[in-house]
């Protein structure tokens, strides 16, 4: 069991020695999850050592148990970074601002934005303590430097290399050299940063003399001189570097060295980066990585078909974390220039006349199904060189609807159309592909995408049904924060409608939830309430009432929760024993008792114990039983006092 202090000592020990290590997972291309210079933590005493605060032993008789603190880390660790913030912010409430344990807490604040990927809230947070705390007072010197080196790797994050190098400059110089660990933190802080100003031979120069003083060459650290040296032109080095490692990011930057050395053996690369590529247990990233050393393979190779294919791939993967490190990527307007290359070769083989609209549109057609990278090329030429709107809107539409068909095809189009000033306005993209990139937009969590798409269709396609339009428009209102809108199209799209089929329905259903998550639980039911229950099937209103229950309980109207989790149980199944009604039952039978209904409650969970079959919920329901008698007990006790 994790204890508070040992992590409040975080906090406490001003002057014991810091046990911190480089750890083998600080380099700047680890997980996006983590933070840049430290591993999610494990437990309090890691978190100190590879945090770099300062740390200390407890022992058990000092100790202040707290069990939340492993949960926190479980809950970051599966991804529930949200959940985690939440309580720590609940927690830190109950302890004196710049505490020990306060700044416990704290350093788990700034730790779970970093794996929310937070970089910005980090700086405002850094920004506001350190203006706030009385310097040897409320905050000491080294607590105010692990927040200051929190600020430099959030800089760095964010691409602000020049504030971040300066920081760490400053951490540096301060420090002195007395902390040999400290030292070498922001000498490493100081490394990324001349990388990410594209001071190649700096970070070179840095990362030598640092393995002169350390003697620390571990995998991390060769893959980390192996960009200084492609950044400055010296790949040949990198193959001989990385020979040994068989991580598919090394293999990736030594295959990527093997081309920028050797471009006339491009061919014979691309067999070995295809293979690696077949690899079934490649993670997106690990895909984007061997597709970047592809493109550059293929533009040595001068297969421009290739190298657009992969361009696109390339953007279709633009959202996932870059292995190699963001200096090792592309943009929209290479494609663009790959396409419109690929186009003006394929007009002088088909010996087309620049303007002959009708002639390059049928060459396209007739060619778009056995070679569609071509075919894209030849819609970008007659996008760019018509002078006819109307046939440079079809130029548009053929491209954007060809990418549409593919396998990440919308980011594709997102890239080009709404990330590059190459295509012009939002105008020049189909009606129907602004439509299905409201869709996409809304599914990767990109709400400002999703407006502007929304801001551009005042109207629903043709052949679009008007209602399946209004939830997407009502639903990205409510993420954008507009509320109300939100729930005025809510209410409106159920006016005129005679019939309500179950995707209609669901649709709604979603946007209701969307309510419900942002705590606006009075709207969601009123909305609820708007749908005519009484003429829907068991299985659909269980969920609804189910739904609304939850509702209640949030807005502490336990007795009607406790009313709609019953007939949540029963509809179906008169009985209420299936697995679904049971865990009804179990949750009206806690309404009951919030309410102080401890009568209803006693029989409702009685009830339940004599069905349930698993033993654990059987525990539970009777240490709810017992709580219960306490309860009752208690105010009995009250009661006689008075």
């Amino acid at each position: 069991m994790l204890c508070l202090a040992a992590y409040a000592n975080i906090a406490q020990a001003q002057q014991q020695q810091q046990t911190s290590r480089p750890s083998s997972t600080e380099t700047a291309q680890q997980a996006p999850r983590q933070t840049a210079e430290k591993p999610a933590p494990q437990s309090a005493q890691q978190t100190a050592e590879q945090t770099g605060a300062p740390t200390t032993n407890v022992s058990p008789e000092d100790s202040l148990s707290f069990k939340s603190i492993e949960q926190l880390n479980e809950l970051t660790r599966i991804g529930l970074s949200g959940l985690a913030m939440r309580m720590i912010r609940e927690q830190q409430k109950l302890y004196p601002k710049f505490s020990a344990d306060w700044y416990a807490f704290e350093f788990k604040h700034i730790e779970t934005l970093s794996a929310l990927e937070r970089w910005q809230d980090i700086i405002d947070r850094v920004d506001q303590i350190l203006a706030r705390a009385q310097p040897g007072q409320q905050i000491t010197p080294k607590i105010a430097n692990w927040f200051r080196t929190q600020r430099a790797i959030a800089q760095l994050k964010l691409g602000d290399a020049e504030q971040a190098l300066a920081e760490a400059r400053k951490l540096l110089w301060e420090g002195r050299g007395k902390d040999r660990d400290r030292t070498a933190f922001w000498r490493r802080l100081i490394i990324r940063a001349y990388l990410q100003m594209d001071l190649a031979e700096d970070a070179n120069k840095g990362l030598l003399k640092y393995r002169s003083d350390y003697g620390d060459y571990k995998s991390d650290w060769k893959l980390l001189q192996a960009e200084a040296l492609l950044r400055a032109k010296r790949p040949a080095e990198v193959v001989d570097l990385l020979a040994d490692e068989e991580s598919h990011k090394a293999r990736a930057l030594r295959l990527l060295a093997a081309v920028r050395s050797r471009p006339g053996y491009a061919a014979h690369y691309i067999k070995d980066i295809n293979a690696q590529l077949e690899d079934a247990g490649l993670t997106q990233p690990e895909q984007r990585a061997y597709f970047f050393v592809l493109y550059e393979a293929a533009l040595a190779k001068k297969d421009l078909v290739l190298a657009a294919e992969t361009a696109e791939q390339l953007l279709a993967l633009s959202r996932t974390y870059a292995v190699l490190g963001e200096n090792f990527k592309i943009n929209a307007d290479e494609l663009w220039r790959l396409y419109i290359e690929l186009g003006e070769r394929a007009g002088n083989q088909y010996s087309l006349l620049t303007g002959d609209d009708i002639a390059w549109y049928k060459r396209a057609s007739d060619i778009q199904k056995k070679e569609p990278v071509r075919a894209r090329g030849m819609y970008a030429v007659m996008a760019f060189t018509t002078v006819d709107e109307s046939k440079r809107q079809i130029a548009h539409k053929e491209l954007a609807d060809s990418l549409a068909e593919t396998d990440g095809g919308l980011e594709v189009v997102n890239q080009l159309y709404m990330q590059s000033d190459r295509a012009g306005s939002t105008e020049n993209l189909p009606v129907e592909v602004r439509y299905r990139l409201v869709d996409h937009a809304l599914s990767v969590g990109d709400i400002t995408l999703a407006a502007t798409m929304m801001a551009s269709l005042p109207e629903p396609p043709q052949g679009e049904a008007y209602f399946d339009w209004q939830m997407r428009k009502a639903r990205v209102l409510i993420l954008e924060g507009d509320y109300r809108q939100g729930e005025a199209v809510l209410r409106a799209s159920l006016q005129n409608i005679t019939e309500l089929n179950t995707d209609m329905i669901d649709r709604y259903l979603q946007v209701v939830f969307d309510l419900q998550t942002i705590k606006r639980h009075e709207q969601a039911l009123e909305l609820f309430d708007l749908l005519p229950i009484a003429a829907f099937d068991d299985k659909l209103k269980r969920e609804i009432y189910y739904w609304k229950a939850e509702s209640n309980y949030e807005l502490e109207s336990y007795d009607q929760a406790a009313l709609l989790y019953m007939k949540s149980a029963k509809a179906g199944d008169e009985t209420m024993t299936d697995l679904w009604a049971q865990s009804a039952r179990f949750k009206a039978s806690d309404a009951l008792l919030k309410a102080g209904l401890y009568d209803d409650a006693q029989y409702a969970y009685s009830e339940l114990l004599k069905i349930t079959s698993s033993d654990s919920r059987k525990r539970l329901i009777r240490q709810k039983l017992q709580h219960l008698q306490l309860l009752r007990s208690s105010e009995t006790s009250g009661t006689e006092q008075g």
